[in-house]
């Protein structure tokens, strides 16, 4: 019992030294500079790593991060067409029309609400802040993830999630109010709290995850609703999550509402034209950001930096809005700017405007409805002329009193080519706005005619035309046996050789004696003409518009006359036909013969056209529509295959070989064509017998047997034969059949077929009981039908 006692003494005095050494090893902070105790706080830290019974966390009492984050909306949030920041300049249709002509403005009605590209461009999921703030001014509240560091003497780390009554469990501390403090004022405030349980110590407070909020956008958004969002989460962010103001919305009262009262009104041409974005205020749970419909509105359009609609919030003048458009640009003419107005009659009135010089009209107040154009200086151009299109020089000239159209030719000076000489255009504006369009004729003027060289008048624009501009593309066309036939260009005095040569010239199978025109008048009547090859004809015959060359193949050319032989011949291989009318008897002999186990009987003979002929007849097509149509079991329509047809065993051709031979290819012989395949067997074994008997190969031949005799060779007919079906294919390709086939006598290389009977299904027991059941069915309907 004693020496129990002072184990058990002995244990406490080392625990209670292990302790002592631990406390007296841990820090002292007292003596320590600001950055020796910021660089044992990074240690400190990254020895956290691994969490130990120093470490605290609070319990998860509320959703994760990424669904207190996920973007929920209380109304169908339906897509729409993002809005683009509309160009102001459309594309030219031509120079004249710019700069002299017309007054090429932007239409009202193309004009977008100034600060609508801020939201162009909006990605849903990058628009909530979700970085922690460290800022000492964050308001905590429930939710709210904090980090306490205590380092020094003591070392823990707390993990702690104020809860929903805004309080955070500290263990030995016990419960700290935090909600509504501000990070500084809760690291003040813990301080106090863990210096009533521990000493020499230095604290530590950041933000981990933060918690999420609800709040409202409404009024003129494209996205009204809902949204739950990070507490960090501005007023700008909530009306990027709503797509921004719509074309009818305000951009400048915008209203954060809280409990009912607006805390704040927000206008974006503050930060969209300064930069401030002072006004962007921070959320809270709860609150209304509300978007209402736009105050007065006035358009400015012309010679001004940015085209728009503007919003006013009352009392603005006309230099107020050229300063929110960005000024007029150097080209505007100032004297005379144009103000259109809704009278009180309801009709548009016009407005002249001298806003050169400052004076009352610079403080004419505006009113809704209000549009301003400015125009450019250009349109107020006096004395001048000018010319666009085919010379060296565009642009304007000075017009003097006895200036004509040839002295504006001269200084401009002429292309030196792609000029169409036949017409250009002079259009002159009258003094009622009306165009006129004046005919000149530049090749008379040229030649010095003084009738048609007019005197130019003050804004006269002339136009000189390239010829691609006024005739359409002419073309040739070349078919047949040339390199590269197809369309080509018409150039001037083209000859058919010139088209031949540009056509990459004849191939091999050209027939050089005389080429083909098929020409097409004015009437679209054609006339065929033939162009003789042999002299200079076709060096002189010139092409026009749309003509078609032909260059006719020599009659009967084949460039590759190739035939292939092969099996028991003494020189197997590809040969070429010596004419078009060389036989196979010939080919033969060529060949040196048969060798000395050829089986001439059994030869195969292909030939490739046949197959090309049936496709063109479409033998195919016809086969299909020839095939039956039935009912299937599920009452679709199906087309029943009564003819099994393959197109590639069609090309053998049956060969009488053997009377080839006896009379040296005066009778039964063919005539070759290119590509024709011809094989020579060897000698066979015996005779093949396939299908229902005892054993199916092949027999030795025996000379004088019949088919029947071969059939009991291999075992006999079996139960399931088909015997009426019985085939004999002969070595030459024949197929005999009939019921006198089993006495035809056998000779070496046939095949034997016996098919395999088809049994039908034959019960009469069960044809009557299925007529019966099916009677008495009737007879009980009508018996029932009876007695209603």
């Amino acid at each position: 019992m004693i020496k129990k006692i002072i184990t058990i003494t002995i244990l406490i005095i080392i625990l209670v030294s292990l302790n002592w050494f631990r406390t007296v090893s841990a820090a002292d902070l007292t003596n320590l500079t600001n950055e020796q105790k910021q660089e044992l706080l990074k240690k400190y830290q990254s020895s956290q790593e691994q969490k130990g019974a120093d470490y605290y966390q609070s319990a998860n009492f509320y959703q994760s991060e990424q669904q207190s984050n996920k973007l929920q909306s209380s109304f169908t949030d339906t897509t729409h067409q993002k809005l683009s920041v509309f160009n102001s300049h459309k594309k030219k249709q031509n120079s004249v029309q710019n700069n002299l002509l017309t007054t090429h403005q932007t239409e009202f009605e193309q004009l977008k609400p100034f600060g609508m590209e801020l939201f162009t461009h909006i990605d849903d999921q990058t628009n909530q802040p979700t970085d922690i703030s460290s800022s000492s001014d964050y308001i905590l509240g429930p939710g709210d993830n904090i980090i306490i560091y205590l380092w020094g003497r003591v070392e823990k780390e707390f993990n702690l999630t104020i809860d929903r009554e805004g309080k955070l469990f500290i263990p030995q501390v016990g419960n700290i109010v935090v909600w509504g403090l501000s990070l500084e004022k809760f690291k003040q405030k813990a301080e106090k709290s863990f210096s009533k349980v521990y000493s020499d110590f230095q604290l530590t407070a950041s933000l981990g995850k933060i918690r999420s909020i609800r709040i409202f956008v409404a009024g003129e958004v494209y996205r009204p609703g809902a949204y739950t969002v990070s507490s960090l989460t501005s007023l700008l962010n909530a009306l990027y999550l709503s797509g921004g103001p719509t074309e009818r919305g305000s951009m400048r009262s915008i209203k954060l509402k809280r409990k009912g009262k607006t805390v704040s009104e927000v206008d974006l041409y503050k930060l969209l034209l300064e930069g401030d974005n002072s006004t962007d205020l921070h959320l809270e749970s709860g609150d209304v950001v509300f978007v209402p419909v736009a105050g007065s509105q006035v358009a400015i359009r012309g010679e001004i930096r940015r085209e728009a609609i503007y919003e006013l919030k009352g009392n603005e003048t006309i230099d107020n809005l050229l300063s929110l458009a960005g000024n007029p640009t150097p080209q505007a003419h100032l004297e005379r700017v144009m103000l259109e107005r809704i009278s009180d009659n309801s009709e548009w009135k016009v407005i002249d405007l001298n806003l050169k010089n400052p004076n009352e009209q610079n403080k004419k107040l505006l009113v809704s409805g209000d549009r301003i154009t400015i125009y450019s200086i250009f349109e107020a151009k006096q004395n001048i002329v000018a010319i666009y299109g085919k010379v060296k020089h565009e642009g304007f000239f000075e017009r003097k009193e006895a200036s004509h159209v040839s002295d504006l030719i001269n200084q401009a000076k002429l292309q030196p080519y792609d000029v169409y000489y036949e017409r250009a255009d002079l259009f002159r504006r009258h003094a009622n706005g009306k165009i006129e369009i004046v005919p000149i004729h530049l090749q008379k003027i040229i030649d010095g005619d003084a009738t048609s060289d007019i005197l130019l008048q003050d804004k006269d624009s002339l136009h000189i035309y390239a010829i691609d501009e006024v005739e359409w593309d002419k073309y040739v066309f070349i078919e047949g046996e040339v390199q590269n036939p197809g369309r080509y260009p018409l150039y001037d005095n083209m000859t058919v050789n010139d088209l031949i040569f540009l056509a990459g010239s004849y191939t091999r199978a050209a027939q050089h004696n005389r080429a083909e025109v098929a020409r097409i008048d004015k009437n679209a009547e054609i006339s065929l003409l033939h162009v003789s090859m042999q002299n200079n004809e076709a060096d002189n015959f010139k092409l026009t518009e749309d003509d078609h060359i032909y260059i006719r193949q020599i009659p009967e050319w084949e460039q590759s006359r190739t035939i292939y032989i092969e099996g028991a011949v003494k020189y197997p291989g590809t040969y070429t036909l010596a004419n078009q009318s060389e036989t196979l008897y010939q080919l033969l002999l060529r060949s040196g013969g048969f060798s000395a186990n050829a089986f001439p009987k059994g030869i195969v003979f292909e030939r490739a056209s046949i197959n090309e002929n049936l496709n063109r007849l479409r033998v195919t097509d016809v086969i299909n529509r020839s095939n039956p149509i039935k009912y299937d079991s599920l009452g679709q329509l199906v087309k029943e295959s009564k003819v099994d047809y393959d197109s590639l065993s069609m090309n053998r051709i049956i060969i009488d070989m053997e009377k080839i031979i006896a009379t040296d290819g005066r009778q039964a012989n063919i005539i070759l064509e290119p590509n024709d395949k011809i094989y020579i067997p060897t000698t066979p074994s015996g005779i093949s017998i396939i299908g229902a008997v005892g054993s199916n190969g092949t027999l030795k031949y025996r000379e004088g047997l019949s088919v029947k005799d071969y059939i009991k060779r291999a075992g006999n007919f079996t139960k399931q034969a088909d015997k009426k079906q019985t085939r004999l294919i002969r070595a030459t390709g024949e197929v005999l059949s009939g019921g006198s086939i089993i006495k035809e006598r056998v000779d070496i290389g046939d095949v034997i077929i016996i098919p395999t009977k088809i049994d039908k299904e034959r019960s009469f027991m069960k044809t009557f009981t299925s007529a019966l059941s099916a009677a008495t069915g009737v007879l009980t309907s009508v018996y029932i039908i009876g007695k209603l």
